[in-house]
Order: C-alpha cells, then structure tokens, then sequence
C-alpha cells in the first residue's frame, strides 16, 4: 500500500426509475445523514478518528462520494470497506435485535477486541487481509446504532419511489473503484427497516430493591427505590404483595429491602442509543429476611431445575 495514501472514498449510487440525475433534496439529506453516520460510528468503534468530507456531486442516477481522511490510510481503507459491507449487509432474522440479545449470539467483548486489535496491527503493517475486515464487519454490525441509522436509511429510501436501487462501492483516492458495487435492489429496501425499535424484555431474577416511596393506596402510582446504585421508579405487578401493603401486613421503614424479580423494559431511539422505558417487579420474593410464598416456589423450582440439569448431565 502506498505510505503516501492518505484518503479513501465511500460512494452511494442512487438508481432512479427515469433518466433523471435530481433527487428531493429533503431525502438525499436524510440518507446521508445515516451513512455519515454509519461512517464515524465504524471509526468510534475502531477507537480512531476521521475526517469526513463531501465531494462534488457525480451523475449516472446520483452519485454521492464521501472522502475520508486520517494520518493512517490502512484504517482509511477499513472504514470504507467495512461501510461497504455493512450498509448493504441484510439483517439476519427478521427480529435482529431480539437475535443479538441472544447471549449465544453475540460476540463476546473479548472476541471483539482481539478482532479490532488484530485489524489495527494489520492495519500498521500495511498487510490488511480481506478476512479480517469481514471479521471486523460482524462486529460493526451487532451495533445497535449501525443497526439503526442502516433502518433509518433504507426506511427514507423506502418513502421515496423514485429510487429503484442503490449501490455501495469503495473508491481509491482518484475515485477509481477496487471492489464491485453492491447493489440493493428496491425489493429488498424492506427486509433493512427495523419492525420495532422495542428491545426484548430483559429480567433479572434476584434483584434486590431499596424502597424509598412504596405506594400505600390504590392506583397505578409507581414505587421509587434504589435498584444497582441508581434510582429507579418502578410498577408493583405482584398483586398479592400489594395486597399485603394495601391491608398493613408490610410495614415499611428507612433501608426496607425486596428481593424480586425485576423486568426492565428498553428501546433504541432514532439514534440507536439505548433508552430505558420502564421497570416493573413481577414477583416478590423476600421482604428484608421473611421469604414470601412466591419467594419459597421460585426457590423450590430453581433446585428442581438445577437437580434436573445434573442428572441430565451425568447420563
């Protein structure tokens, strides 16, 4: 690779259903908002920085042509390569983000870092296999705001009818082309766009909770404790224990404890940030010391499955 390198180009073909070489102006400013995006989080994720900038226009349909710059041109060629294989990257399952909450799914953080740290060395050395950038790609797309701003693209594009297709492709430094353009034809627009931006559900089964402010009458109040250091309000879905509360079987002082099991629902905004929608206790356990019914169930059912998993595991 030429140590004087310096650049390297992004290109976004948009094909229209005309001989037309204009787009709304208003779309074309949505969609590159989303790739530019993509770009710097490919380079936050790297842990590099990059300049982005924006090259004249080029017709044939429309062509936009980002160029990137940055001291290192083997990460330059990184970040275009791997934007070139992740915006045209089609989800996996139609629930990718339920997939990638998938424990067994998911890249561990230790995978990931060896990837990065083994592209990057690669990278220095000027000897970048085109196997390690694939691998890095995987890592780029279980980002949940790669995920998004690619959802976002394509669901602009979706609104718009002009654009029959779009095509993705790296330029060297000339605006010369070292790969084949992708290209995403409007049929497959669809299959992009995120169904929900609602993250599955997740639970943690041995929550302790502070409570601060129970709620001692009737209504749909939330409770306010300390959950992890953080405060949290959240909903009492345990009607038996509310009853308790309700007819002063409960009696709640200053550092009052639950152990239960705490739902925490979240979502992605249009960013692709991690937006926390709510909390709600499905079962209570203990009451500081005192074991509840549910509490003696719940227990009794984990040493069954626990007895039941070392039987099937010594067969």
């Amino acid at each position: 690779m030429d140590k004087q390198l310096k650049e390297r180009k992004l290109q976004f073909h948009y094909y229209f259903n005309n001989e037309s070489h204009s787009m709304d102006a208003l779309v074309r400013n949505q969609c590159e908002t989303e790739i530019i995006s993509i770009l710097y989080e490919i380079a936050n994720i790297l842990d590099v920085s990059v300049t982005i900038e924006s090259e004249a226009r080029q017709e044939g349909g429309l062509r936009d042509i980002w160029r990137l710059a940055n001291s290192n041109a083997g990460i330059l060629s990184v970040i275009v390569g791997i934007a070139s294989i992740a915006i045209p990257l089609l989800p996996k399952s139609d629930s990718e983000l339920e997939r990638l909450q998938k424990e067994e799914l998911r890249l561990s953080i230790e995978e990931k870092s060896l990837r990065i740290q083994a592209l990057k060395q690669q990278a220095n050395k000027d000897k970048i296999e085109p196997k390690t950038i694939k691998q890095v790609a995987e890592v780029v797309n279980e980002s949940h705001k790669v995920i998004t701003r690619r959802s976002n693209l394509f669901k602009h594009l979706c609104a718009y009818s002009k654009v029959t297709q779009v095509g993705v492709s790296e330029l060297d430094c000339h605006g010369k082309p070292l790969v084949p353009e992708s290209l995403i034809k409007r049929s497959k627009f669809k299959k992009f766009v995120l169904p929900s931006h609602r993250l599955p559900i997740q639970t943690f089964d041995d929550a302790t909770i502070e409570i601060i402010a129970p709620v001692l009458g009737e209504g749909k109040y939330k409770w306010k404790g300390i959950w992890q250091g953080q405060h949290i309000n959240f909903a009492m879905c345990d009607k038996d224990f509310k009853q308790s509360v309700l007819s002063q079987k409960m009696s709640f002082q200053s550092g009052s404890t639950i152990r239960c099991i705490l739902k925490l629902n979240s979502k992605l905004d249009q960013l692709g940030d991690i937006v926390i929608t709510g909390y709600s206790v499905t079962s209570v356990l203990s009451f500081g010391v005192d074991e509840t019914p549910k509490g003696k169930m719940y227990h009794q059912q984990k040493k069954f499955e626990q007895a039941q998993l070392e039987l099937f595991e010594s067969a």
